[in-house]
């Protein structure tokens, strides 16, 4: 089925400079707005031409934005998760997930910790929204998670990193540069840096994995 609407999540990371996270979030059907990333995102936005939403528990907006914000504003207080979780859980549980792909933006960036568990969270997503359409871009790539057996569109010398977040669970594949067959990838850095050799790369694991592409070959 043809996917009907766009939801972009934006974090609070690195804004976008790169035209690809760029134009997704100029043709984005809403924006779920994390409340911290809000004031960049405002600046971009205006004259407010873009659909949006502010999420968070607000520790990061005045009470004056809250109120000029109107109902554009949601306040979730609970602490258990962050705010790229609150705006996730928010979008996903509105809007179907058969009809909808969601990108998230700007959530990567600044401090190191906040990168390495918001890219873990597109596993944490994949697993409370199974079947969900959801994709990471930064000002490099994209992220995307799965588990199973899935053929990702490629191009010559574009550059892959493929990351097992269950290393006990082999991985295989085809159409890299140095394929990968039966590999238990135990380290963050042992199946980073292939390469794609065609138009396609087809990876398996009952693990679940977390690709990335390059947007630009390896020159």
């Amino acid at each position: 089925m043809e996917k009907t609407q766009h939801i972009v999540i934006l974090a609070a990371g690195d804004f976008p400079t790169h035209p690809v996270p760029l134009r997704a979030l100029r043709e984005a059907d809403l924006v779920v707005c994390c409340d911290s990333a809000y004031c960049q995102f405002s600046i971009f936005n205006s004259p407010f031409s873009i659909p949006f939403v502010v999420i968070g528990d607000g520790d990061s907006l005045s009470e004056a934005d809250k109120r000029a914000l109107g109902d554009r504003w949601i306040q979730v207080d609970e602490q258990d998760y962050n705010d790229l979780h609150k705006a996730m859980a928010w979008a996903a549980n509105r809007y179907p997930l058969s009809t909808t792909h969601y990108t998230l933006l700007g959530a990567t960036g600044r401090r190191e910790d906040h990168t390495l568990g918001n890219i873990s969270y597109l596993v944490t997503f994949g697993e409370e929204y199974p079947g969900i359409d959801l994709e990471m871009l930064t000002d490099h790539g994209r992220f995307t998670a799965f588990c199973g057996c899935r053929r990702f569109d490629t191009f010559p010398r574009q550059q892959v990193s493929v990351f097992s977040m269950d290393p006990g669970q082999p991985v295989s594949g085809s159409g890299l540069k140095w394929p990968l067959d039966g590999m238990r990838i135990r380290r963050w850095w042992q199946a980073t840096l292939n390469e794609a050799l065609a138009d396609s790369v087809e990876l398996r694991s009952e693990g679940w994995l977390v690709l990335f592409r390059t947007y630009d070959p390896k020159v």
